[in-house]
């Protein structure tokens, strides 16, 4: 423990400058979301979100002699807002330190946007999604239970655009197609969806297992225009609830899909 720190507030953002002390980056990294702190070289300064100005004060005081903390660090808090986003692509949640896994996605020319899981699993899976519960049909074409046959067959049509082999080219594009077409064939079919619908009744009442380490979380659409309401840090905008989902359609009525091939550096678009 020793020298100092400063912390002050410029341009929305919390500007904690100190001299390097390891086991206060280690606490930052720790505590601190990945997406709520960035090192800015020029500063030579952390960058952070002022929602986590009680850890980083915590932090600091507990690893420096002396912690300046200008006053009235924020006199109101960052208020959140409503965005429509044109996401072009949305990648697999990850772990990033110091909170939930999160999903990037290209918006604007940029990984401008984070969808924290949480996020993502209430509006494509429902309020009871677990992370490692295996999805059911429902989520599979991305419908809350229980929809009507029109909304299950517009639901079909539009998984079978975005993950046809043919346009789209995840490594795993081929099964999820499968998948999409079974999930159709049992929940369009009155008899075969109230057996499978009697067997997850049966499934909720047994001892749910849970999975150590579940993979991260890949929602069932990769892109489209997004009403989202949140707010912006460090120059991105995290999602706090998703309000709407629609696709792209460009001016000849065409539908944009985007997939990321194997080895690839960039995720590819085709419309179709």
């Amino acid at each position: 423990m020793g020298g100092s720190c400063e912390i002050y507030g410029e341009g929305g953002v919390l500007v904690v400058k100190t001299p390097y002390e390891p086991a206060f980056v280690a606490a930052l990294k720790a505590h601190i979301p990945h997406a709520a702190r960035r090192w800015d070289r020029e500063r030579k300064a952390w960058l952070v979100d002022p929602a986590h100005q009680a850890q980083v004060v915590a932090a600091a005081r507990k690893h420096f002699d002396t912690v300046r903390v200008q006053e009235d660090l924020f006199a109101s808090p960052v208020q959140s807002e409503r965005r429509i986003l044109e996401v072009r692509y949305l990648g697999r949640t990850k772990a990033r330190g110091g909170g939930e896994r999160t999903a990037f996605a290209w918006v604007n020319g940029g990984w401008n946007a984070i969808f924290p899981e949480s996020v993502l699993r209430r509006w494509f899976e429902g309020a009871e999604s677990r992370p490692g519960d295996a999805p059911t049909l429902w989520q599979v074409l991305g419908i809350p239970a229980g929809s009507d046959e029109a909304t299950i067959k517009k639901a079909y049509r539009r998984m079978v655009k975005q993950w046809h082999p043919d346009v789209c080219k995840e490594a795993d594009a081929q099964a999820q197609f499968l998948a999409i077409r079974r999930a159709y064939e049992v929940l369009s079919d009155p008899v075969k969806r109230a057996k499978y619908e009697a067997g997850l009744a049966l499934a909720a009442t047994l001892p749910r297992t849970e999975q150590s380490d579940p993979p991260g979380y890949r929602a069932p659409l990769r892109c489209g225009l997004v009403l989202a309401e949140g707010r912006e840090t460090l120059g991105r905008f995290t999602v706090a609830e998703i309000l709407a989902w629609e696709d792209i359609i460009n001016e000849r009525g065409q539908t944009l899909t985007v997939s990321w091939p194997a080895g690839a550096e960039r995720f590819v678009e085709v419309w179709v």
